[in-house]
C-alpha cells in the first residue's frame, strides 16, 4: 500500500485549538477507525466493548474497512474519527510530521507512562522526525513456514538456518514437470510474490535503508547486493518464465488457494497471522514455524523476524482527545486487551508482559513468533515522511533486476538510492522553511 504525494503535502495542517485536558467523565462518544473487516473486525469490536465497561462514561463508534489512502485524506476534510488504528508503522513518517496525529508526548509525561513496558522496536515505530505520535497496539513478525511432510520426503531434518541452506532445501523439494514446469516449488524468491518484500527482507538480512547522516544505504551497503546474487541465482536455477508461470498460477495470498495451504510451495515467508489461516483453511496441513533463515556470515541473526507494527494515534480534527487518549492508552497497555486481541487475530502483543502470556504460547505454531519478537536483532522498516515511497521504488527495481531487465545490480543501486533521496527532498511536511 503506498500513500500518494498529493495526501502526504496536503496532511500538513495545524490542530484545531481543543483543549489537551477534559477531566471528568461527561457522557461522549469517539470514533475509531480501523482496518479490520469480517471476523477481525468482530474481536476488535469485543475487545472496545470491555474498554467501554470500564470506562463507562465513554462509548466507542468503531468503524472498519478503512485503508490507508482514507486515513489520511480523513485528516485533510470531512467526516474525520477521534482515534486511527495505522496497519503499517512507516505511516507514522507520515502522520507525525504533518501534525495529522497529535503529539503525545504530553500524555504520556503527564500520565508517567512507562514506556520500558513495551518492546524497543515497536515503541521505536510510533516516533518520526522527534515527534511522538502514535502507541504500538499489536503486531506481525515475518519468519518461516515450511511443511514438513514435505521436508520428510526429501531426506531433510528440520528447517533450514541460513540461506545457502534455505537455496539447498528448495532446490531439493522443487518437482517439475516433464518440460520442466514447476509442479511444486520449494520455495518462491520472486519479489512481491506473497511476503517476498525488500521491507521484510532487508530487516532479515540486516541491510541498512539509510545512513547516519538520513540518506540512503542501499547503493553503499553490502548486504543489498548480497541479497540481490542470492535470489537471482535461485532464480536462474528455476528459470525465471517457469516461476513466473508458477506464481500466476498460485492461488492468491490471503485465500484457501494459497500456495503453501494446498501443498504447491514447501517454504515461505510469511506474518504469525497465517496460522488462523491455516487453522481456518487447512487445519490438516502439517506444517512447522521458525525463524526465517540468516546470512550464511551472520549466524547470530539466527532467531530474529521482520516486524510490522500497528499504531494507533489521535488525529488532529479530534473533538474529544482526552478520550481518545484513554483509549489509545488502553489498547496499547492494557495486558488483558493485549492477550486477547492477539489471541483472537493471531497477531503479536507489543509489551513485554502480553508477550509472556502462556494463552498465546497454547496456539499452535505460534511460540516461535513470540520469540523472534523479543529478539534483539528484530527491527522494522524506518519511518519517512515520504511514506512507503522508498520501499515501492526498491520493490520495482527488484523485480527488474530478477527479469533481467538491469545489467548492472550496482549502478542500479546506486540510482535507486538516488531516487530516495529525491523522495525525501521533496517532501517539506513538519520542516521549518
Amino acid at each position: 500500500m503506498a500513500v500518494s504525494g498529493a495526501l502526504l503535502t496536503a496532511c500538513g495542517v495545524a490542530a484545531p485549538d481543543v483543549p489537551l485536558d477534559q477531566p471528568g467523565h461527561e457522557p461522549v462518544t469517539i470514533s475509531v477507525w480501523s482496518a479490520y473487516n469480517g471476523r477481525e473486525l468482530d474481536a476488535f469490536n469485543k475487545v472496545l466493548g470491555r474498554f467501554e465497561r470500564e470506562h463507562p462514561w465513554i462509548t466507542v463508534d468503531s468503524l472498519g474497512s478503512q485503508d490507508n489512502d482514507r486515513m489520511v485524506a480523513a485528516l485533510r476534510g470531512g467526516p474525520a474519527p477521534d482515534v486511527q488504528w495505522a496497519p503499517q508503522s512507516e505511516l507514522a513518517g507520515v502522520y507525525c510530521p504533518s501534525g495529522g496525529w497529535r503529539d503525545l508526548t504530553h500524555y504520556i509525561e503527564r500520565d508517567k507512562l512507562n514506556t520500558k513496558r513495551f518492546l524497543p522496536a515497536p515503541y521505536q515505530a510510533g516516533s518520526s522526525e522527534g515527534k511522538r505520535c502514535g502507541l504500538p497496539v499489536l503486531g506481525d513478525i515475518y519468519g518461516l513456514y515450511y511443511n514438513k511432510r514435505k521436508l520428510k520426503d526429501a531426506g531433510l531434518d528440520g528447517p533450514p538456518k541460513t540461506m545457502s541452506e534455505l537455496d539447498q532445501y528448495a532446490r531439493k523439494v522443487t518437482k517439475r514437470g516433464p518440460n520442466g514446469a514447476i509442479k511444486e516449488a520449494g520455495y518462491a524468491p520472486l519479489t512481491m510474490f506473497y511476503a517476498n518484500r525488500p521491507a521484510y527482507e532487508a530487516q532479515l538480512w540486516g541491510a541498512r535503508w539509510f545512513d547516519e547522516a538520513g540518506s540512503s544505504a542501499v547503493g553503499t551497503d553490502s548486504k543489498w547486493r548480497e541479497m540481490l546474487d542470492w535470489r537471482k541465482n535461485l532464480i536462474d536455477w528455476y528459470g525465471y518464465d517457469r516461476l513466473r508461470a508458477f506464481s500466476a498460477g498460485a492461488g492468491a495470498q490471503y485465500t484457501a488457494s494459497n500456495a503453501f495451504q494446498t501443498g504447491k510451495l514447501a517454504l515461505m515467508l510469511d506474518g504469525e497471522f497465517r496460522t488462523a489461516f491455516i487453522e481456518d483453511e487447512a487445519p490438516e496441513l502439517d506444517y512447522g514455524t521458525a525463524p526465517f533463515p540468516a546470512p550464511d556470515d551472520e549466524p547470530q541473526r539466527y532467531g530474529s523476524g521482520a516486524w510490522t507494527v500497528h499504531l494507533a494515534g489521535i488525529t488532529h480534527r479530534s473533538e474529544h482527545p482526552e478520550a481518545a487518549w484513554r483509549l489509545v492508552k488502553w489498547l496499547a497497555t492494557d495486558t488483558g486487551a493485549q492477550t486477547e486481541l492477539a489471541k483472537e487475530l493471531h497477531n503479536v502483543p507489543t509489551t513485554k508482559a502480553a508477550l509472556r502470556s502462556p494463552e498465546l504460547a497454547k496456539i499452535p505454531n505460534f511460540k516461535p513468533f513470540l520469540k523472534m519478537a523479543g529478539h534483539p536483532h528484530s527491527t522494522l522498516p524506518p519511518n519517512t515522511p515520504a511514506g512507503l515511497s522508498y520501499q515501492d521504488s526498491m520493490s520495482t527495481f527488484f523485480q527488474e533486476w530478477e527479469s533481467g531487465k538491469v545489467a548492472n545490480p550496482e549502478t542500479g543501486l546506486r540510482n535507486e538510492a538516488e531516487a530516495i533521496d529525491n523522495f525525501l527532498r521533496q517532501v517539506t511536511i513538519g520542516r521549518e522553511e
